[in-house]
């Protein structure tokens, strides 16, 4: 589904990127990469807060960048509202049949 969403240009790729859009309100689901550090993760996940934006950490490691075309990229904003929508469903389903499966 990220792909998808980066071939339509739903998405920004990279911190500087996602930045500014954060800033504008754009951004509809933040995803990070699970190599992320810590620091970096913890800096994120409180700008998720306090601008109410959904953030998942993608595994495995690299994944994410990779299906967006930037396989070094480590965070990715979705700006549409559908494709975030649908990824955080997909996203929920896929914890739920992992929490099943344990």
């Amino acid at each position: 589904m990220l792909g998808f969403a980066a071939r339509a240009r739903a998405c920004v790729i990279g911190t500087t990127a996602v930045e500014m859009a954060v800033r504008k309100h754009a951004v509809r689901l933040l995803v990070l990469d699970a190599e992320v550090s810590e620091a970096s993760r913890a800096q994120w996940e409180e700008t998720c807060r306090r601008q109410r934006i959904p953030c998942v950490v993608a595994e495995p490691a690299g994944e994410a960048g990779r299906r967006a075309g930037k396989p070094a990229a480590k965070v990715i904003g979705v700006t549409e509202k559908l494709f975030a929508q649908r990824m955080r469903q997909l996203w929920e389903a896929e914890c739920n049949r992992m929490e099943v499966e344990d």
